[in-house]
């Protein structure tokens, strides 16, 4: 009996561990069993919010449970992707990953995150291209005569910024290493701030979202010269882009992917990703996300993977060379 012991725990020990080899994928099979929570980073109603909004309602239909959109607003956005962060790594949590996901270590002594180890980016979701704008009364049509007024200004064009390193304030930033010339940094604790006074003519220049400036700029308020990315926006198709304006550098824009803690099982991401590339190839929704202002994007998540690290080494460079630091 006393020898037979030793084979009866061997056994018992094998089957324990088939059984805990076997736990992940049944999981993975049986994900989602339960809504999933969504979390925007910002207040309700900006760009951001309706874009999650937009692909959560769709994907909690092809998922088979409600994915419900959680707004934790704060940290210049990093409240919001902390808390994804210290989530169980399950694919219940997600969030929308704002360009702040890239610029944190370098804005952040020390960084409430390194993306690249606390994050597991599923998918890009959609481009928020920004719009360079003016005051109608500062008598420029295009980017080369804005260029031209900043050599012809001694005191130096003044530009608007909602928060150091924000996606605007890095386009600035480009802009104005391109241009040679001095410009001064106006910040402000919101977007619709900034735009107010480049409406007003008290600041210069403004890379707003193209979400948050086409009413202005389709009612004549503001004058658009060009808009960041590869294309043109398809809400202003008129506007050219910024590099078919003369102006390198600005060929990306701000990008929102939808990431998870690390951690969760490559299975659970794969049907996560399944399940959002679906819905952002529908064309209805597609036309929802233009509507809002921006353009949706698809893929893999080794690609959206990618694309964050790429993004972060930089934007990093870009935010250490001209010392910009959080707020």
């Amino acid at each position: 009996m006393t020898s037979a012991r030793p084979s009866l725990l061997r056994t018992l020990a094998l089957g324990l561990a088939l059984c805990g080899g076997l736990a992940a994928p049944a999981a993975a099979q049986s994900f989602p069993d339960r809504p999933l929570r969504l979390i925007v980073p910002f207040g309700p109603g900006g760009g951001t919010d309706l874009l999650a909004r937009v692909v959560a309602e769709r994907a909690g239909q092809v998922l088979g449970q409600n994915v419900v959109v959680e707004n934790r607003a704060g940290g210049g956005a990093t409240v919001g992707i902390v808390a994804l962060a210290q989530a169980r790594p399950d694919g219940y949590t997600l969030a929308i990953c704002p360009p702040i996901c890239a610029t944190a270590p370098a804005l952040y002594r020390p960084s409430p995150f390194d993306p690249n180890t606390a994050l597991a980016p599923v998918i890009s979701v959609a481009d928020l291209p920004l719009v360079l704008v003016v005051p109608r009364s500062l008598g420029v049509t295009d980017v080369q005569g804005l260029l031209r007024k900043a050599r012809e200004t001694s005191r130096g064009l003044s530009y608007a910024s909602p928060g150091a390193g924000s996606s605007n304030h890095l386009a600035a930033e480009i802009f104005r290493r391109f241009s040679g010339q001095e410009m001064v940094n106006v910040p402000y604790r919101s977007g619709a701030a900034a735009l107010t006074d480049v409406i007003s003519g008290r600041v210069d220049f403004y890379f707003d979202t193209v979400a948050s400036a086409l009413a202005q700029v389709r009612s004549g308020e503001v004058v658009a010269l060009g808009v960041t990315g590869r294309e043109r926006a398809p809400q202003l198709p008129e506007v050219p882009t910024m590099g078919e304006a003369g102006v390198p550098g600005l060929d990306s824009s701000a990008r929102a992917r939808l990431v998870v803690p690390a951690g969760t099982p490559p299975a659970v991401i794969a049907t996560l990703n399944g399940a959002f590339r679906r819905v952002l190839e529908e064309p209805a929704v597609r036309q929802r996300i233009i509507d809002i202002g921006a353009v949706a994007v698809s893929g893999s998540a080794a690609e959206a993977t990618q694309e964050l690290r790429d993004e972060t080494a930089r934007l990093g460079t870009l935010i250490r060379e001209a010392g910009i630091t959080a707020d």
